[in-house]
């Protein structure tokens, strides 16, 4: 008697490769007929091939009547409905918007391209551009020759037999993302339907290479009429694993030779890079991605983001990269920077630094709420103009936890120094900002390295003023004036010049605000 179960996707991007994947293996642990057919479209397939499950064209929301006939068809209905009600899913990546550049990197007016973020990250390195095959090249390049039906299909069988012992021996030895993907492409490499429609091809005398290839476009044309973009970016692995297997049936064939063996770290351009492109790439050597149209949800991109590798998409590949000696690739702002200058370079590094000693720190203690400590006080700073030192000074407060937004904190003290600059006299500057981006109000200074220009005057000592929103709404105002009137004393500016530390500047402010 047959049995049946309702099933309610509740997958963020409904059945497609993966959750197809473990669905068809276990299915094939049975001897039971198991239909899929989606309610809404009425499309039905067989449960037990994941090609087929895809195709249903099952989405959020859909409601699917699966039908099981068999001798073990209770057993497998009760093994399906546990495996239903757990189904891993395997998310879209989040689309981000390009947004608007740092301020501080406003300031240096780069050249540069929008795109959007795949996965978060900074790159410095120098461009490749990676070629890519696509099925219409391919197909033009297949071989004129080929041999009889049955020296084709044994062929095909050897290769195909081949490939999939491959992608076994290499699942044992991976875990995480890039053995779901094995598990998927091994999928599809074992589907039975895939392997009929090639032995369809095969027999009316194509060549393996042409049968491999019409096949796989086939299969590429029913994943494109899916509504969901998600199962539309599917096409790649289709495309991938056509390769793999012409590959294994022809070497030495000029379009299959896989991308170029990186020897330096490089930012990688691509135009269709598919998954097995970007894992044979050696990950030491691979400083960014730039794809331009690879989809946001393809694996390679679900692999980038996995791998953290800093990657855009949306950008179109440079005609020329051979002279070009550096590109900035900053994924988290969706920018490329094709211009780089050696101010640039500069604050990137410094941006690296900042942001891996923050990834770097211990979590969270119970801040410290005074207006001013020792450890806000930073000692010859390098800056090389107010730019520079505005951009440090907030950064050190990000890594002291006093903000937990330092683009909004420096937007704000921004805000103030462009109509009016906050420069005193005798080498002080005061930029100041009552702002959300900090809970407790801050005095933090910076004795510079070198003196730079500040509103057509030379500073080497800034108090930088970040008053809370939450503070009385004058509070702003009385410490303004405050260090305003300790900076008109000549005896407290004399002092705060000779000052030889952090911690002797310090008990100084400390000592006259007492007073």
């Amino acid at each position: 008697m047959a049995k049946e179960i309702t099933y309610h996707c509740t997958l963020s991007e409904g059945i497609h490769a993966r959750p197809a994947g473990h669905i068809a293996r276990l299915c094939n642990t049975y001897q039971a007929e198991i239909n899929w057919q989606n309610q809404r479209t009425g499309i039905a397939g067989s449960a037990r091939n994941a090609l087929s499950l895809v195709a249903t064209d099952t989405l959020p929301g859909d409601s699917c009547r699966i039908t099981l006939s068999g001798p073990d068809s209770d057993s497998a209905a009760v093994a399906l409905e546990a495996l239903l009600a757990h189904l891993p899913d395997f998310s879209a990546i989040a689309e981000t918007a390009p947004g608007h550049l740092p301020r501080w990197l406003e300031e240096l007016k780069p050249q540069y391209q929008t795109g959007a973020c795949i996965s978060e990250g900074i790159a410095i390195a120098p461009p490749v551009v990676i070629a890519s095959a696509s099925f219409d090249d391919l197909l033009a390049q297949s071989p004129q020759q080929h041999s009889s039906i049955e020296l084709e299909q044994q062929t095909f069988a050897t290769a195909l037999a081949t490939l999939r012992q491959e992608k076994i021996a290499a699942l044992r030895l991976t875990e995480g993302i890039e053995h779901d993907l094995l598990e998927a492409h091994l999928a599809f490499i074992s589907d039975g339907e895939f392997q009929d429609s090639i032995g369809d091809y095969l027999m009316q005398g194509q060549s393996c290479w042409q049968a491999v290839l019409h096949a796989a476009m086939d299969y590429s044309a029913l994943l494109l009429r899916s509504s969901s973009r998600y199962i539309q970016q599917r096409t790649l692995d289709i495309l991938d694993i056509a390769t793999q297997i012409l590959r294994t049936i022809d070497q030495t064939h000029p379009l299959l030779q896989g991308a170029p063996a990186l020897t330096a770290p490089a930012v990688v351009f691509a135009s269709a890079l598919t998954p097995s492109q970007l894992l044979a790439i050696k990950r030491e050597n691979l400083a960014g991605l730039v794809l331009s149209n690879t989809g946001k949800n393809s694996h390679t991109a679900i692999l980038a983001r996995a791998l953290a590798i800093p990657t855009l998409a949306d950008i179109a590949l440079p005609t020329d990269s051979s002279g070009q000696k550096l590109v900035v690739l900053d994924a988290g702002y969706g920018i490329l920077i094709t211009d780089v200058t050696e101010r640039i370079l500069r604050d990137y590094r410094h941006e690296i630094a900042v942001q891996q000693q923050k990834i770097s720190q211990p979590p969270a203690q119970s801040a410290d709420k005074s207006l001013l400590t020792p450890e806000m006080i930073q000692w010859d700073l390098a800056a090389e103009d107010k730019n520079e030192a505005i951009k440090k000074m907030v950064d050190h407060l990000w890594l002291l936890q006093r903000t937990a937004s330092r683009e909004n904190l420096c937007q704000d003290i921004w805000a103030r120094e462009i109509p009016f600059p906050t420069v005193v006299g005798s080498g002080f500057a005061i930029p100041h900002a009552r702002t959300s981006a900090i809970e407790n109000s801050t005095v933090s200074i910076a004795r510079l390295k070198q003196p730079v220009a500040w509103g057509g005057v030379q500073v080497d000592m800034v108090f930088m003023l970040s008053i809370s929103e939450h503070a009385a709404e004058h509070e702003h105002m009385r410490y303004f004036s405050t260090l305003a009137r300790m900076l008109m004393n000549d005896e407290f500016v004399s002092q705060a010049k000779a000052a030889t530390s952090p911690i002797a500047l310090y008990d100084l402010i400390f000592s006259t605000l007492a007073r």
